[in-house]
């Protein structure tokens, strides 16, 4: 009877350890940090998602009553209709995605960030473009400046450093 009890007590103790390690691994994961921002920054960008807008800085968010998120959309939007096709074909998948951070304090951060980008028409063709290889691959290397605005982390500059393609 002393061993069944032995392997429940063990068996609890092993559930109350998995449940603490999700409590605390998920605490930290919520963290902003200046990668986190580029990256989430840089996928809204590639794909043509306003939420984009929820990670720049107050500065450029509007500029003479523009949003900038919302420019961006139309401007890309006019693109692919020059092209004959439609705004869905501007949208893009980041794969590969690397972050350095070149500088930090307390209110600023630069951070490099490189990946690869495909075109992400809908989930079927990329997940068979990625399985099969097929499509074009795009090098992305670019240099986002980030501030601190309000105790988040907002990205307030892109310099592409490389071929954006």
């Amino acid at each position: 009877m002393a061993e069944n009890n032995d392997k429940s007590s063990a068996l609890a103790l092993t559930l109350l350890l998995g449940v603490l390690l999700q409590v605390v691994f998920s605490l930290a994961d919520g963290k902003d940090t200046p990668k986190k921002v580029a990256v989430a920054f840089s996928k809204a960008y590639f794909m043509v998602d306003p939420a984009m807008s929820k990670r720049v800085c107050d500065r450029l968010l509007n500029i003479d009553g523009v949003k900038l998120g919302d420019q961006f959309i139309r401007r890309q939007a006019k693109e692919a209709q020059l092209m004959g096709f439609s705004p869905n074909f501007m949208k893009c998948a980041l794969f590969h995605i690397e972050t350095e951070i070149l500088s930090q304090d307390e209110n600023s951060a630069t951070v490099k960030l490189t990946a690869i980008r495909k075109r992400n028409l809908n989930p079927v063709f990329t997940f068979i473009g990625r399985l099969f290889n097929l499509g074009t691959t795009y090098h992305v290397d670019q240099v986002l400046e980030l501030v601190r605005e309000n105790g988040r982390w907002k990205v307030c500059g892109l310099e592409s450093a490389g071929a954006v393609g």
